[in-house]
């Protein structure tokens, strides 16, 4: 578990870094960055439980808003080109990438709740 976590904490402070380019890369810089210092304060063995569970409900309530939007268009998307190419070709690839990034934050998050109440306990 430490050594995801350390990984993922890599990864989450990268795509952070990475959304400089992004239409709107204050709101995506924070929520990567918030998930990499969860990882990092886990990591370090001084995590407060109020941090992954703010993080997760915040992740979820955002791909909640973005569901709609990925459920109405879901016949536009291109599956290949969520994975297979690193640029935007259109909107529903983007909501589909963002969902997704979102649902690994909120189950990491949701990961490192449990693993702190088991701690706990």
């Amino acid at each position: 578990m430490k050594i995801v976590n350390w990984v993922l904490c890599f990864l989450f402070f990268l795509s952070a870094f990475l959304q400089y380019n992004d239409p709107d890369p204050i709101a995506w810089m924070l929520m990567w960055g918030a998930a990499g210092v969860v990882c990092l304060f886990f990591g370090l063995g001084s995590l407060p439980l109020i941090l992954p569970i703010t993080i997760a409900l915040v992740g979820l309530v955002w791909a909640g808003l973005l569901l709609p939007r990925i459920i109405e268009t879901f016949d536009s998307i291109r599956w290949n080109e969520i994975f297979m190419q690193a640029t935007m070709s259109n909107i529903t690839v983007e909501w589909a990438r963002e969902f997704g990034g979102l649902i690994v934050i909120a189950g990491w998050m949701s990961l490192l709740t449990l693993q702190k109440v088991k701690k706990n306990a």
